[in-house]
């Protein structure tokens, strides 16, 4: 099973695509902020598109959406996440959107790294040891701007990344390509 989360008018064949708006008319209608209505272990992907910033305003509730979808996807599954850059104006003139979603943001529920972090004494959150979570990010692909994209083409990634860090308007959107460990790595 495949899930399309918070699919708005935007359905994808193949999908089970899940809504909270009636209007939209999904194939299963729930609020992604509660629980969601799937089996454990049931899920080989989610897809969210212009999804994750909308959710979780509170720490406590975003974490709970983590929860619940790390509960109903199998081990291997893949979580696919388009989120507008926190950088770019299509995120700060939405008010309906809550919080910034960034690569090493999902990366901190990867419990491999987080245990990395443990042992070299690092200060990042180990998100995914602390909620039992294990999501670990891919890959990264990024949308940029055309005028951008001159500016960085022929040089390292890590020099793109850091420039969009830098100056607003250089990237559209992010896409996450992450996987679910289950069981947890720290478990295993």
């Amino acid at each position: 099973m495949k899930l399309n989360l918070g699919c708005g008018y935007n359905k994808l064949e193949g999908y089970v695509n899940v809504d909270g708006d009636p209007n939209c008319q999904p194939d299963v209608l729930a609020d992604l902020e509660d629980s969601l209505p799937f089996e454990d272990n049931s899920v080989d992907e989610i897809v969210l598109n212009h999804v994750l910033e909308h959710l979780g305003q509170t720490t406590k509730v975003y974490f709970h959406v983590w929860k619940e979808m790390y509960r109903v996807l199998k081990d291997g599954a893949l979580v696919l996440i388009t989120v507008p850059h926190h950088n770019h104006d299509n995120f700060h003139h939405d008010a309906t959107h809550v919080r910034k979603v960034t690569p090493l943001g999902i990366d901190m529920f990867n419990q491999q790294r987080n245990t990395q972090t443990i042992e070299s004494g690092g200060q990042e959150s180990t998100l995914g040891l602390q909620i039992g979570v294990d999501v670990a990010v891919l890959d990264v692909g990024y949308d940029l701007t055309p005028w951008f994209h001159e500016h960085v083409q022929g040089k390292p990634r890590e020099f793109a990344e850091l420039e969009m860090n830098k100056y607003n308007n250089t990237c559209f959107q992010v896409h996450i390509k992450a996987r679910a460990f289950k069981p947890a790595r720290s478990q295993r």
